[in-house]
């Protein structure tokens, strides 16, 4: 066990209450630290900050990091010790008796190899026993390993090395090879999107090209694996075990159920290398599951906002931090950047411990806001500013795919120049030439794969500035007009009529109008700008005319047509 896990398993239980462990360290409490008495410490290399503050400023207390731990006791100059320099923490306990009544006083001496420092006054408001055995531990530790570093516990995949990407994805690739020795058309365009999320730079792409491209050539999964250890000099690689198994299990989620996960031999074997357990591989299960159905369920920011919080109390359960399950994106095709910064306007901006930006819009109180969320709930407004957050990841999805798309068109244009050639050589290259023409249908199908991606989610980002539901009396009222005539057919054509549902098993014998599941790209691109045409969301027209629809439907039930 290095320092690094060993800081991770025991501080929070030795040190107690005021633990906080990377990368779920509060920025407040990190800034505090920081500013006060660690000025030279970089945050993402912070593994554990302890805070002693009554009002919880992070002020005084402990800094942990890969290579030194810094303390700031109260009312006194903070120091900084290596742990390359500690030797031990003494504890003794002298007992005195006056009047019969027993008296016990602790002496705590940490010794370094430069001086011998007192803390005996300067814990009181520590668990003093559990800060010298987590001392102790780091000083029985330090000899085991040949070097003392920091490493980061907060750094997503996209900004690592670019070898370290390339070993990473490496892996991935040797798990399509596993059934078929071969990587088909889905796979291929999953990996890519993997690779646009990630910022691979051309030359090491080209790398990755020439490595799928000759599977009975490739590395074996237990050197790469030994690879990645050695190259995680920046990083911790517990964390990129837990992200490099996600990306796995979503690779085998492409052709079989995620349960069914322990029945493949690749997996199970790698489970056991990377020591993961079944704990952990049921929260990356649901993580998965989560941002996939944000888009399949059209779910709002509210419902965001709540599948979020209830994935990170499960990672906290479990022990196992966001940023592990995000480290390279989301599945679904957002980068750790994007789904931090995604996070970060719904007021999560935290969570994942990527980024050290923490927004909040806060409390603002000016006379006529209730007025105003009124009108837009009227208008509709209201619902469609509430999938803000799917529609801002439906456009990164849409960039992504569309650079997949451009990497795809790169591959294919390789690979049909090479099929030229070979063909140019005759029968000499037969087997060349059948391996190419293989290899250019993957691509091509790949890249249909990727097209067809691209089109839902140009479709998914319209209907979140649609309304789901049609009020028809809005629609009448603002269409009332001969030379809108057609707008109104149009608009009634692209929604049908369904039992309005009041619970999840009872539906009403009155209809509503709901969109269509079948429109088209155009047809939704169409609707949009009728919508717009309109003013269906404008704050007067579609407000007023929501009122004075309304309010004629009302006298023409009361009175009739007259």
């Amino acid at each position: 066990m290095n320092i690094n896990t060993y800081l991770k398993e025991y501080a929070h239980t030795l040190l107690g209450e005021g633990t906080h462990i990377a990368p779920s360290v509060p920025d407040k409490k990190l800034n505090g630290a920081i500013k006060n008495y660690a000025e030279d410490a970089i945050p993402e290399h912070v593994i554990v900050l302890y805070d002693s503050t009554l009002f919880k400023s992070g002020k005084e207390g402990m800094l942990f990091l890969g290579d030194r731990f810094y303390f700031k006791p109260l009312l006194e100059k903070p120091i900084c010790v290596y742990y390359k320099d500690l030797k031990r923490v003494d504890l003794d306990r002298e007992v005195t008796y006056k009047n019969d009544k027993r008296k016990e006083k602790l002496h705590i001496v940490m010794h370094t190899e430069q001086y011998d420092y007192s803390l005996s006054d300067k814990l009181a408001t520590y668990n003093v026993e559990g800060v010298v055995e987590l001392l102790n531990g780091i000083a029985a530790l330090k000899d085991q390993e040949d070097e003392l570093v920091n490493v980061s516990q907060v750094t997503p995949l996209a900004d690592l090395p670019e070898t370290y990407k390339l070993t990473y994805l490496k892996v991935l690739a040797n798990f399509t090879f596993v059934d078929d020795q071969q990587i088909d058309a889905q796979e291929y365009s999953e990996l890519m999107s993997l690779v646009t999320r990630i910022h691979l730079s051309s030359d090491y792409r080209l790398q990755l090209r020439g490595y799928l491209s000759n599977p009975c050539e490739y590395t074996p999964t237990l050197t790469l694996i030994d690879e990645l250890r050695v190259l995680s000099t920046t990083i911790d690689f517990s964390i990129v075990e837990k992200s490099l198994f996600k990306d796995l299990l979503y690779l085998f989620k492409l052709k079989r159920p995620l349960s069914a996960w322990f029945e493949n031999k690749f997996l199970g074997e790698l489970k056991e290398v990377l020591s993961i357990s079944r704990e952990e591989i049921e929260l990356i299960s649901s993580a998965i599951q989560n941002d996939e159905d944000i888009l399949t369920f059209r779910k709002n920011d509210s419902e965001i906002a709540k599948s979020m919080k209830d994935l990170a109390a499960k990672a906290a359960a479990v022990g196992v931090p966001l940023t592990a399950i995000y480290l390279s994106g989301s599945v679904v095709g957002l980068s750790a950047a994007g789904l931090t910064s995604g996070l970060a306007s719904l007021g999560m901006g935290g969570l994942l411990g990527f980024s050290s930006m923490f927004t909040g819009i806060g409390v603002l109180v000016v006379i006529g806001v209730g007025t105003y969320q009124g009108l837009k709930k009227i208008t509709g407004m209201k619902d469609i500013e509430n999938n803000k957050q799917r529609e801002f990841m439906l456009q990164a999805i849409i960039r992504n795919t569309q650079q997949t798309l451009n990497c795809l068109l790169e591959d294919i244009n390789e690979i049909s120049n090479r099929l030229v050639v070979a063909i140019q050589h005759g029968n000499a290259n037969s087997e060349k030439i059948n391996q190419l023409s293989n290899m250019l249908q993957m691509l091509t199908q790949s890249a249909q794969f990727s097209a067809d991606k691209q089109v839902h989610s140009q479709k998914e980002q319209i209907i979140t500035q649609l309304p789901p539901k049609l009020s028809t009396v809005r629609l009448d009222e603002l269409t009332s007009k001969p030379t809108y005539q057609r707008l109104r057919d149009y608009v009634y054509a692209c929604y049908t009529p369904q039992p309005i549902q009041l619970d999840d098993l009872t539906f009403s014998s009155e209809e509503e109008l709901v969109l269509k599941e079948t429109l088209t790209l155009e047809e939704l691109e169409q609707l949009h700008e009728s919508f717009q045409a309109i003013g269906y969301f404008e704050m007067s027209g579609g407000g007023l005319a929501e009122v004075t629809g309304g309010a004629k439907r009302l006298v023409k039930n009361v009175f009739g047509d007259k």
